[in-house]
């Protein structure tokens, strides 16, 4: 991952403590991380950082957001309104209201949201209670996905999914790449179509003197492999060269963050968390029917509504067609299929109600032999 940041970048934070304790360590246990040369941070900073206390994460992001705020002329702030979405927000507010009590005459941050139209009723009911609690009603921006140019239809990931011939994937072993049609990397074509172009095309348009140079996101390192990589590489500030029309400032200031902060961060200020989560019993907020990410088919089929369990036989009603199509990989169906036989026979399954499993088991006997 190529980091065009400018190099001795004042805005980069570094604790000169976690430095200097991986410099103590015997060189047998810096020799992995010397020899990856990509790396601006090594894990043991990363582990240094996540271990400190509430209290220093919060202080030491607010501070890096007031940083940026002071710099850059335009910011918004990309949001899910998932928790990490809502305590970035917060955290942004609280910077800016301090940075214009210090005399700084800076805009107050728009906020960006992609709806990409696979959401619970319970979640677009949420975004207009958490913009009035966060008094942005003026600075919020909703982006819808753009029609298709040849049908003049709606999108959706339904759509996209049947026009490529297969489910969105973020991995690149579902297929060899070059046989995917649409896929770009280890983004889905959903993403890049549902999320992505609207929010390009309205960027474009912006005159160059009213452009945004920085925006705020509320990833976590701990989130995934790739995330601590992107981190481990770029630090929590960086360059972005290639999405956007025009390069754009990207910070990231809950990158040290563990999701046990985020709760904290909930207690301590009171905050109201998204109803679908408890609703639809999940953990992470996103495209409410997503097939890209692991155990994706546990995810729908453990929904206590009727809602996540009409987009699990969706998705498997399409898995079935493109596989019969070939133009999906023959397995994928299969494995997907095997992946709720192995949880109905976990300890995992155990909070199913009668109705759930058998439900669930009669989706396996309808397409377990697909």
């Amino acid at each position: 991952m190529k980091d065009n940041t400018p190099k001795n970048d004042k805005l980069r934070q570094f604790d000169k403590n976690a430095r200097e304790g991986f410099n103590s360590l015997p060189n047998e246990k810096k020799e992995k991380s010397l020899n990856a040369k990509s790396f601006i941070l090594y894990p043991f900073e990363l582990f240094f950082n996540q271990s400190k206390t509430f209290e220093e994460k919060e202080a030491d992001s607010l501070e890096l957001i007031y940083n940026h705020l002071i710099t850059f002329k335009r910011t918004f702030v990309a949001t899910s309104w998932g928790m990490d979405s809502v305590v970035m927000a917060d955290l942004v507010l609280r910077a800016w209201k301090k940075a214009v009590a210090d005399g700084y005459d800076i805009p107050k941050p728009d906020f960006f949201l992609n709806d990409t139209l696979n959401t619970f009723k319970e979640e677009k009911a949420y975004w207009k209670d958490i913009v009035k609690y966060l008094d942005i009603e003026d600075n919020v921006k909703i982006f819808t996905p753009p029609v298709d140019k040849k049908t003049g239809k709606q999108q959706t990931v339904w759509t996209i999914a049947k026009k490529f011939g297969h489910l969105p994937a973020f991995r690149a072993s579902q297929k060899s790449k070059k046989d995917l049609k649409g896929a770009r990397g280890h983004t889905p074509e959903c993403c890049n179509i549902l999320k992505k172009a609207s929010l390009k095309i309205f960027l474009k348009a912006i005159a160059e003197e009213d452009r945004y140079d920085c925006h705020f996101i509320g990833t976590r390192a701990e989130e995934s492999r790739m995330r601590a990589m992107s981190l481990l590489q770029r630090c929590r500030t960086y360059l972005i060269t290639s999405m956007f029309p025009y390069p754009i400032r990207a910070c990231t200031p809950l990158g040290y963050w563990k999701m046990v902060d985020t709760y904290e961060y909930y207690h301590r200020y009171n905050i109201p968390k998204n109803p679908a989560y408890k609703a639809h019993d999940m953990e992470r907020m996103g495209c409410a029917s997503c097939p890209a990410h692991i155990n994706w088919e546990i995810r729908l089929a453990k929904d206590p509504t009727n809602e996540g369990f009409g987009m699990l036989r969706q998705n498997f009603k399409i898995l079935k067609e493109t596989v019969f199509n070939g133009t999906e990989n023959q397995d994928r169906l299969i494995k997907s299929v095997n992946t709720l036989v192995k949880y109905l026979s976990s300890a995992e399954s155990d909070s199913l109600t009668p109705e759930q499993r058998e439900r669930i088991e009669g989706l396996i006997e309808e397409f377990k032999s697909s």
